[in-house]
């Protein structure tokens, strides 16, 4: 037996008779390479969670942007301004000394108030959204008046009266009852629920201003209630 440093290395060596063409050159070069095996899902659930991120992020920013809107201080000027917009004006705070309230008239009047109708007379009491710059026992001007009626005219706008007026006095800021807001999306397993309650301020409307008014006369004497007379009713003999 020969010796292993004898025993010659037997290579394949190429054949210079037999050729390849280029073409099957490039496919055997194109399947020479390791090929990572990757799944185009996840690449584009990557892009959408990145595109939802700055979507999120934008939201966020917008967020931040008008949030030192909401505390911001305001001018006198752009305080009436904005006021007057939603249909009412402030006078200021209610005092002792004032009789605001009245008897009751037979006159109504159709006021806007932002972009809600109330038919309104005096004694009433209406709840409108959260009206701002105001407080409690202030006295306010709607001057927003559709329409104004009593038992022997009507008066229309086009479409508001300049000339009426009706005058209120704010008496609470309440919260409206809850509302539940729930959303879901069925085989996502997507279930939101969120509560809202709405912001309103209470008014007593005092006076209705612009129409001519019926005065009530009285003599003094109580009403009496009117009395039926029994029916008589023939007896049968």
């Amino acid at each position: 037996m020969p010796p292993l440093s004898a025993v010659e290395v037997l290579t394949r060596k190429p054949n210079p008779a037999i050729t390849i063409p280029n073409s099957e050159l490039s496919w055997f070069s194109f399947w020479s390479h390791s090929r990572h095996f990757s799944s185009s899902k996840s690449e584009d659930s990557e892009t959408e969670v990145e595109v939802e991120m700055e979507e999120a992020s934008d939201v966020e920013a917008e967020n931040d942007n008008a949030a030192p809107d909401l505390g911001r201080d305001y001018s006198p000027e752009e305080k009436e301004a904005e006021a007057a917009a939603i249909g009412y004006k402030v006078l200021g705070p209610l005092q002792r000394s004032d009789r605001v309230f009245k008897d009751y008239e037979p006159v109504f009047a159709v006021v806007q108030i932002g972009s809600h109708q109330f038919k309104v007379s005096n004694g009433d009491s209406i709840f409108t959204e959260r009206l701002k710059f105001c407080e409690v026992n202030d006295k306010l001007i709607l001057n927003k008046v559709l329409l104004l009626g009593s038992p022997t005219q009507t008066i229309i706008g086009r479409p508001i009266l300049p000339d009426a007026a009706i005058h209120a006095v704010v008496e609470e800021h309440a919260l409206d009852a809850k509302v539940i807001i729930f959303k879901k999306k069925r085989r996502k397993n997507y279930r939101r629920t969120k509560g809202h309650r709405q912001e309103l301020t209470k008014l007593r409307i005092t006076d209705v201003q612009g129409i001519e008014k019926q005065e009530i006369k009285t003599d003094g004497k109580p009403l009496k209630a009117a009395v039926k007379n029994p029916e008589k009713i023939a007896a049968a003999v």
